[in-house]
């Protein structure tokens, strides 16, 4: 977890940039492409699809609580066409050979019921955000730049909390300021997120700010003792 840091060996704050997406908790790949790939064969079983690909470009996705990446697929036959699905899970991904020549084979869950065939089709798995399991604590902060002008001298901010799996406990999630980045300075500004035990994977809370006096911002969450995983973020 990017927990905050008390000692004053700590790293220096990341600069928010207006416009641009600053990661408090999790993490975005926002420098590298989209797997992209041409669909081999697909089939189903009525609850799951299995389909393999030749990947072409971008990463090999990773399939975890911290990361699910979603898959969309278009031009495929089988099953009239059951098989082409817009932001569905990925379940799993593995490779179909070792040493690995680029075909895998991916799972998801869908109604599609056809025996296994060959296929014909693209797909694309756009970059996931990369949670971090939710504990109790303060995460890592990020300062405001003060010499910026616009509308409000930049003093809006937008917090958004993605529950990426499915928390176990109550959480409260709040967003907190200081003028001097001291971890005593830290006060509340606002209730993000309220999290009750069974909140389900993909909720999003989202709160504008508007104005704030601060020049240093981070969350912090209180009274979780669960399981879970986050991604909190700010833009300016």
């Amino acid at each position: 977890m990017s927990a905050y840091i008390t000692s004053p060996f700590k790293p220096t704050p990341n600069a928010m940039t207006p416009g641009m997406p600053i990661f408090l908790w999790g993490s975005y790949l926002d420098n590298t492409g989209p797997t992209v790939g041409n669909v081999l064969s697909t089939g189903g079983n009525g609850s799951t699809s299995t389909i393999k690909v030749q990947i072409l470009g971008g990463n090999v996705p990773i399939v975890s609580a911290l990361s699910i990446p979603l898959i969309t697929i278009v031009g495929t036959a089988n099953a009239a066409g059951a098989y082409n699905v817009t932001n569905v899970a990925v379940a799993s991904i593995s490779a179909a050979a070792n040493p690995d020549s680029g075909v895998y084979t991916i799972t998801f869950a869908r109604s599609g019921s056809s025996a296994v065939a060959a296929d014909a089709g693209q797909f694309i798995i756009p970059q996931p955000e990369v949670a971090e399991a939710l504990v109790s604590g303060a995460s890592i902060p990020a300062v405001m730049p003060f010499n910026v002008m616009g509308p409000n001298l930049n003093q809006a901010l937008t917090a958004v909390v993605t529950l990426v799996s499915t928390s176990s406990a109550a959480a409260m999630i709040s967003l907190q300021q200081a003028i001097v980045d001291r971890d005593s300075e830290y006060q509340n500004v606002a209730t993000i997120a309220t999290i009750t035990a069974g909140t389900t994977a993909g909720t999003v809370f989202e709160v504008t700010i508007d104005p704030t006096l601060g020049r240093f911002f981070r969350f912090n969450t209180s009274g979780f003792s669960g399981s879970g995983s986050i991604v909190a973020k700010l833009i300016l």
